[in-house]
């Protein structure tokens, strides 16, 4: 037991050596990647109004929802709340953090909800007033492809649609307009 105790420490050490390296060498603690900044826009309370579209994930309807997005651990990350409601479905709830990966050059996006999904996206960033981010979703034991596209339309309103791919095709599930209070 004393073996496991003393090689922890040293671990430890070295891992905080290892950070004290990268520091010192940096004049200071790390910044945001400078890339970070492409997503202010969405910082702020958005309320959107939108539709589903009938699909195995459900049935089609109308939807209102609420997101709460901030700037948050340093600015390092991103982090939203979204809730929302349908007539005839149970309240939805969903979270959100966001960073840049810079070996990967990629925004990279993590997704948990009340339904029991998840998923891990990825997006190269803006391209005019176009954001997609594009990667797995999983849900209910399934995994599938999944893509958000985010369409700016003023400094307080955008356009959200999201899809899925069934049969190697992208299956429209809803889209929303949403506006910055």
């Amino acid at each position: 037991m004393r073996t496991c105790s003393i090689t922890g420490l040293a671990a430890v050490g070295l891992l905080t050596a290892s950070f004290a390296a990268v520091g010192s060498a940096q004049q200071g603690p790390p910044k945001p990647a400078p890339e970070m900044a492409q997503m202010a826009y969405f910082e702020g309370t958005w309320t959107c109004t939108g539709k589903t579209f009938e699909s195995p994930m459900g049935p089609a309807g109308t939807m209102t929802s609420t997101a709460v997005i901030r700037k948050d651990l340093n600015g390092h990350f991103q982090t939203g709340t979204i809730k929302g409601s349908s007539p005839n479905q149970p309240p939805f709830e969903g979270r959100f953090t966001a960073t840049y990966d810079a070996g990967m050059k990629q925004h990279v996006m993590l997704w948990v909800d009340n339904m029991g999904g998840w998923s891990q996206t990825t997006s190269s960033g803006w391209k005019g007033d176009v954001l997609v981010y594009e990667g797995d979703a999983h849900m209910a034991g399934q995994t599938m492809k999944s893509r958000d596209t985010f369409t700016k339309s003023g400094a307080a309103s955008m356009k959200h649609t999201w899809e899925m791919q069934m049969n190697a095709k992208w299956m429209p599930l809803g889209d929303e307009t949403c506006t910055k209070k």
